[in-house]
């Protein structure tokens, strides 16, 4: 094949895939997961609208996060695309185009390496990959992890020359740039924070740890890494470290001592193991329908555990097996497995928060492909192969359950809101969550003050948020109103009660939007955002606020 044919057929690859994502994006429906009208939106108006000395933890603690990536999407949804929300739907899921194609790549690379050429059966595992429950259930949505995935799976794509003995005339410009594109996504959201440390250590036992050439190898990656996490956070780090004395506030207070909240982590540990079986063979948990072990909603995929025993059968092929072909030929797949399984590691300690692992499940299908010739003897009959990776990928799609992370229907704007209407220089009070989003949507926003009430706010009973929070809301002298949902818990209106004791929830109306709303118009996830004046009653009249559900 000629260059420009495979030039040509890579751009052709390229476009199907983005027009397949984008449609698929569109498909899909309007992006309304919780986590979307919790932080991402507010947190890009805030930034964009410099709400640090307005507002107070509208968002709860995720109020803090980096706000960098979420700027496009808010951008683009209030401003050149807001009445186009299926086009802005369809540019949001083009990473996952993106994804699918680098993959791909990753798998031509793999095969390069191999020295063999790249043929179906690679195809098939490559889908197997990109088809996982987290990167396809996330298209189009605001979490930012397929974009974060694209980086890290980057920047293994980059080190993957290097590999290769005189691979690359500039290795050490290699590295650096791998370096800066996994520093980078660190940076943008620590759930990306486990790849950087899982590729280096990759890279330097796959090229070998007594050699000169991996530790400068390594160094240098770890340079790149270093310039661009301080590129990409390091401002964010200093307005935390200005605001609150802890430059990852509130996450690891327990070592900054910040004087606003308890000295915890500060990390959600709800979906770590539990058992010592769970430490030990916690993807076999996820083969079956289930909710809660490592996700909010309902899923099934045999892509972890299939990649788990993978990766013990390539152990098992290098200490039992006598490798064929050159020692260079295996590096491509040494590397993937080591990398995949430290990030597994890793990411299971510190977060067990599947969608955070959308690097691993993309090279599932790689790994087990590559278990399969290192094991069975069918690299001389490539259709028995080709044919084994079929079934495979069949079988792999026949027993997946995608999980919903709550997808509405399109209005006739990306954000069709109405608030009702509040005073300039009100006071508007988010009782529980998700909430924030409706805060850029208020009239007269850029005037109105926003706090949040919620269990992070109790967890800061005793420190400076608590007081702040306090304060702010006694010493307000204009209207105070109350937004709040029926699930609202009874803990966040006892805190409120007894910020604001004597003050009576009056003239309520619900806030009515298209965020709440699912696909069919009679499907609700939650009940709608209410709208509440709080008005202060005196002592005589004997009432106090209560939550609508008392």
């Amino acid at each position: 094949m000629s260059a420009t044919s495979n030039r040509w057929r890579q751009w052709l690859l390229l476009a199907a895939c983005l027009a397949f994502s984008a449609a698929l994006s569109i498909a899909l429906g309007q992006d309304i997961f919780w986590d979307t009208k919790n932080y991402h939106l507010y947190n890009a108006w805030a930034f964009l609208h410099d709400r640090y000395a307005l507002d107070l933890a509208p968002a709860s603690m995720q109020s803090f996060f980096n706000p960098l990536l979420d700027v496009p999407y808010f951008w683009l949804a209030t401003g050149p695309l807001q009445a186009w929300p299926r086009t802005l739907a369809g540019l949001q899921g083009l990473w996952y185009g993106l994804l699918i194609f680098l993959v791909f790549r990753i798998a031509m690379r793999l095969a390069k390496l191999q020295r063999r050429p790249f043929g179906s059966a690679d195809a098939c595992a490559a889908l197997i990959g990109a088809t996982g429950t987290m990167a396809v259930s996330q298209i189009g949505s605001t979490t930012n992890e397929i974009a974060l995935a694209l980086l890290c799976l980057l920047s293994l794509y980059k080190l993957m020359p290097l590999l290769a003995q005189g691979g690359d005339l500039f290795p050490a410009r290699r590295a650096l740039i791998a370096g800066l594109l996994c520093g980078v996504a660190a940076g943008l959201k620590p759930t990306a924070i486990v790849y950087p440390p899982a590729l280096a250590i990759a890279l330097l036992l796959t090229l070998g740890v007594q050699t000169r050439f991996a530790w400068q190898m390594t160094c240098a990656f770890a340079v790149g890494v270093t310039v661009a996490f301080l590129a990409s956070y390091g401002p964010w780090a200093w307005h935390l470290y200005q605001a609150t004395g802890n430059p990852t506030f509130p996450m690891f207070n327990q070592l900054f001592h910040s004087s606003l909240t308890a000295a915890t982590n500060g990390t959600d540990g709800q979906f770590r193991p539990r058992s010592v079986g769970q430490w030990l063979f916690y993807p076999f948990y996820w083969l079956t329908k289930q909710r809660g072990v490592v996700t909010e909603t309902a899923f099934a995929d045999p892509r972890y555990a299939l990649a788990m025993l993978a990766v013990l059968a390539l152990v098992f092929a290098r200490v039992f097996k006598r490798p064929r072909g050159p020692r260079q030929a295996d590096r491509g797949v040494r590397f993937l497995a080591i990398f995949a399984s430290l990030s597994f590691v890793l990411w299971m300690s510190l977060f067990s928060i599947l969608r955070y692992a959308v690097p691993i499940e993309a090279l599932t299908g790689l790994l087990m492909l590559a278990a399969i010739r290192a094991i069975a003897p069918l690299r001389a009959w490539p259709l028995l192969l080709s044919a084994t990776s079929l079934q495979l990928l069949t079988g792999v799609l026949a027993t997946t359950t995608y999980p919903n992370w709550w997808r509405g229907a399109y209005a006739k704007q990306v954000f069709d809101v109405d608030t009702g209407t509040i005073e300039p220089d009100s006071l508007v009070i988010f009782v529980g969550s998700p909430n924030a989003y409706l805060a850029p949507m208020f009239p007269h926003a850029e005037t109105v003050g926003f706090v949040g009430l919620s269990w992070f706010v109790q967890a800061s009973r005793g420190y400076g948020l608590w007081d702040q929070i306090q304060q702010r809301l006694r010493d307000h002298a204009g209207p105070r109103y109350v937004v709040f949902r029926s699930d609202s818990s009874q803990a966040e209106f006892k805190l409120l009660n007894e910020m604001l004791p004597l003050n009576h929830l009056t003239e309520c109306r619900d806030i009515v939007s298209s965020l709440e709303v699912g696909k069919t118009k009679n499907k609700k996830y939650t009940d709608g955002p209410r709208l509440c004046r709080l008005t202060w009653l005196p002592p005589s009249t004997g009432l106090t606020l209560e939550s609508p559900e008392s």
